[in-house]
């Protein structure tokens, strides 16, 4: 919320002695972040302890032995976190220069370097019990902001520049308190998606009578009315989801939920939530192709994805149709027609024109977090190497993104000119799909308005604008570079305007349409590269593509493998064993050929 210079972070710690620091970096993009705050904190005292905990610890061999971290906490932190806490405050008592590894091993969840600079882990730490899990105390959050009340305001949002709370009419009747605020009701995931990068196992919810405080502590002191719900899993334990639904309704709050696996709500459920103050559902949608699905391991239909999305529209609440990602190993041309078919139907299901939708909207492409199927599968391809320092230069490289495309590194395999065309081709799939199904229906304008309205208030968003400045499509060739000549993103912005949610081009031929489109964007991004030397990953990274590395028809046909079979997981898990017996082959024959 402070957003501190180097020197800033500097001046703090040295008129703040402390014997203790840790660093949360919930995602491996921090890695940059971790490694200058070590290094600065670590200039002003070289004794003080800094712990790196979150889901960037699946990298701690790289992280301890590259920056200047002392430990890493892996999984849950908590404990950890006071056994640690424990340890140095017995360690500092005996006033010994150096401290015990071997007595520190005891507390369970860390990873640091011995004497010898080997790698040791204590082993994973016990979870916290639900019972024990809190609410943050923004009186002692606005004390870490030195009471800086700019600052402080920044965890609350007024509703009117929500566009989750903007499609449903209570959001603007009088007397609702005019605060948003982002909650979490549950920890963790009862999923394990290819892509997705987890710290630790289980799913937990919170206590309800510590809910029921923090609540009115939110309304009766902080004018807080709306609540954005943005766990990775909510509903799938419904008595608890119910329970919460009708508490949150009992103080007043109106809310929306993030991260709902589609099949944890049937109709009924929503129903129950929509009467309990429920303004809108987001699912984790990813594709409209189930091969797709099937390699992200989400364990569900599109058929499913189709009865939740409908439920709710059907009801009057709202969902966000833009829950998809593009460019996982498997993915091709096919794959993401299968996405904008999808988007059309929902788009004709609800009679509300696709650029209404979608306007200024970007696809997310996959991003290969550290630790999870998709990074594996990107060292076993080469794609990554396995050393420190070609970890660490990975780590570097991923440092400070988002998930669009101009930062994708491809994984996939596939050429250029398809990877630049995936995100528009989803939308003229779209289009085309809306266009067909459309025909002897009027459009909803109510709804279509609602929409419109809604884009707006996501425009007002400082984020959403600040990255449009910076990007048009395809990206800036530099994150300094912010005023860059709208000419040289001329062709992305002339195909979003006018071309693909033009009704005419929907009825075009594809054979026409698609190849023209494609090369286009091909063109931009030969010109982008070469000529404005941008340095965004998918310009320097595996850029021309390798057919090679494609995953094998055979790998993922639904006639010749099981939806476990298809999933990424399975296919790295595969690829493992086929290299181990290699190199056990190559140890036999080095054995039996002698000296």
């Amino acid at each position: 919320m402070l957003c501190p210079s180097d020197e800033e972070v500097e001046k703090y710690f040295r008129d703040n002695e402390t014997d203790v620091v840790g660093l949360s970096a919930i995602v491996s993009t921090s890695y940059m972040q971790v490694k200058r705050l070590a290094r600065i904190i670590k200039k002003v005292n070289k004794k003080t302890l800094i712990v790196c905990g979150g889901n960037l610890a699946a990298s701690a061999n790289t992280i301890l032995r590259k920056t200047q971290i002392d430990m890493c906490v892996v999984g849950d932190g908590e404990m950890a976190w006071v056994g640690i806490l424990n340890f140095m405050k017995s360690h500092l008592e005996t006033k010994k220069n150096e401290i015990d590894i071997e007595q520190l091993l005891n507390v369970k969840g860390i990873a640091i370097l011995d004497k010898d600079k080997n790698l040791r882990f204590s082993g994973y730490g016990q979870a916290l019990p639900t019972c024990d899990m809190s609410f943050p105390s923004f009186k002692y959050l606005k004390s870490g902001l030195q009471n800086n009340d700019k600052a402080f305001q920044n965890y609350f949002r007024p509703v009117h520049t929500h566009a989750g709370f903007s499609m449903d009419d209570r959001s603007y009747e009088k007397g609702r308190r005019p605060n948003v605020v982002q909650i979490y009701l549950s920890k963790g995931c009862v999923a394990r998606c290819t892509f997705c990068q987890r710290g630790s196992l289980g799913y937990r919810l919170y206590d309800l009578e510590k809910l029921e405080s923090y609540l009115k502590d939110l309304r009766d002191n902080y004018n807080v009315g709306f609540l954005a719900v943005d766990d990775e899993n909510f509903g799938s334990n419904k008595k608890y989801s119910y329970q919460v639904a009708e508490l949150l309704n009992k103080y007043e709050m109106l809310w929306i939920a993030a991260g709902v696996r589609c099949r944890s709500v049937e109709k009924k459920d929503l129903i129950h939530y929509k009467k309990n103050g429920c303004c809108a559902m987001k699912f984790g949608i990813e594709s409209g192709d189930q091969t797709m699905l099937d390699i992200m391991e989400k364990k569900f239909t599109v058929d499913d994805i189709k009865k939740a999305i409908f439920a709710c529209y059907d009801i009057g609440l709202y969902s966000n149709l833009m829950g998809f990602m593009i460019g996982m190993p498997g993915e091709n041309l096919r794959t993401v027609k299968g996405s904008g078919k999808l988007l059309g139907e929902f788009a004709a299901y609800i009679r509300v024109p696709v650029d209404s939708i979608f306007s200024n909207s970007d696809i997310p492409y996959a991003a290969p977090l550290v630790g999870t199927p998709l990074y594996e599968y990107g060292k076993q391809l080469g794609l990554i190497g396995s050393s420190v320092d070609e970890e660490e230069k990975f780590l570097e490289a991923t440092s400070n993104i988002s998930y669009y495309k101009r930062f994708y590194i491809n994984f996939n395999g596939a050429p250029m000119s398809e990877v630049v065309f995936w995100e528009i081709l989803i939308f003229l799939e779209a289009s085309r799909t809306y266009d067909k199904l459309m025909k002897n229906k009027t459009v909803n304008e109510e709804l279509r308005n609602k929409f419109i309205r809604q884009l707006k208030i996501r425009d007002l968003n400082p984020q959403a604008s600040s990255k449009q400045k910076r990007i048009k499509i395809m990206g800036a060739a530099s994150e300094k570079k912010l005023d860059l000549s709208f000419s040289q993103y001329f062709i992305s912005n002339f195909l979003k305007q006018h071309i693909v949610f033009n009704k005419v081009v929907a009825k075009l031929p594809r054979f026409l349409v698609d190849p023209i489109v494609r090369y286009l964007l091909y063109f931009e991004y030969l010109m982008q590269r070469h000529l404005l030397k941008d340095t965004h990953n998918v310009h320097r990274r595996n850029a021309k593509g390798n057919s090679k590395i494609r995953i094998e028809y055979d790998q993922i046909d639904p006639l010749k493998t099981t939806q476990k079979d298809r999933s990424l997981r399975s296919i790295v898990t595969k690829k493992m064993a086929q290299l181990q017996r290699t190199e056990q082959e190559k140890t036999a024959s080095i054995l039996t050929a002698g000296p």
